[in-house]
């Protein structure tokens, strides 16, 4: 098992590993997510200097998700209604998903089904966390649409080890996390928590996705927001938006007890994301 956890280490830490890389344009986007004193012009000046994000970005602001009256022809106008994190968050994951798609990821689960499952995830846990309040700085859209990149790396750099996690957990009908730590002896968000270390993410972001299977062991100042997209996860498969290779999830009840979730809310959050399955698929024609 700790051997499996070495060859993945190899891949992700070694320089001289071929690991996607992020394009130029998120080191200015992260900059920005970090400074506190950064504006939408700031924002906007970073997106011009890509006119594939630039389009995207106008083109998200003109769906039908946001429904505005008038037409969106400002990057500006468009960071101010889609909103600032938001922009951001769906810049880095943009890249991160095109670049693991570059390298052959999703080779045995739809890598659409996934992109759209991580969509839905990541406007579950903005609604999840409006509602409970949890605070702090964490880009939550942004975990959620994260969460799961260690399933494509895992399917990109070990195929044959993978299909074999994928098929086991199928036909058992246990959660694809729990025979990931079965037969390789880590999950999933284990791979990711290593890989936003190597791109430098900062640990608000990292920390909710490295224990969004096991949110109870996620270090205090992100646990509660480790615990939304745990839940949010959920709803998402129950929902069953997208596909993220998951035959089989567990009911995290505790969690929805101890973050102060009711039944009823639980009812709302998976009536909301069925009706927005429409604009939540509309999303990933823009993104992909």
């Amino acid at each position: 098992m700790d051997s499996f956890l070495k060859k993945v280490e190899l891949i992700i830490r070694d320089k001289r590993a071929q690991l996607p890389t992020l394009p130029v344009v998120v080191d200015s986007i992260l900059k920005i997510a970090r400074d506190e004193s950064a504006s939408v012009a700031d924002l906007a000046n970073a997106i011009s200097r890509d006119q594939a994000i630039v389009n995207k970005t106008l083109k998200l602001a003109n769906s039908a998700y946001y429904g505005f009256i008038r037409s969106i022809d400002t990057v500006s106008h468009a960071i101010a209604l889609i909103g600032f994190n938001e922009v951001i968050s769906l810049i880095l994951g943009m890249s991160v998903f095109s670049a693991f798609r570059l390298k052959g990821g999703g080779r045995f689960f739809d890598i659409r089904d996934l992109w759209l499952h991580s969509i839905a995830c990541a406007f579950m846990a903005k609604k999840i966390a409006k509602k409970t309040g949890p605070g702090g700085d964490t880009p939550i859209f942004l975990c959620g649409l994260l969460h799961d990149m260690g399933k494509v790396f895992l399917s990109a750099y070990f195929p044959d080890e993978y299909s074999k996690v994928l098929e086991a957990s199928e036909n058992t009908q246990v959660p694809l996390f729990r025979k990931e730590e079965e037969i390789l002896g880590l999950n999933h968000s284990t791979v990711a928590g290593l890989l936003m270390e190597r791109w430098n993410l900062p640990d608000n972001l990292r920390l909710p996705c490295r224990f969004h299977h096991n949110s109870s062991a996620c270090p205090a100042e992100s646990r509660s927001q480790a615990t939304i997209i745990e839940i949010a996860n959920f709803l998402c498969h129950k929902a069953d938006i997208g596909n993220s290779g998951n035959s089989s999830m567990e009911m995290p009840e505790v969690l929805i007890q101890k973050i102060g979730i009711r039944d009823k809310d639980m009812d709302s959050f998976l009536k909301e994301l069925q009706e927005e399955r429409a604009e939540i698929e509309e999303f990933l024609g823009i993104m992909s």
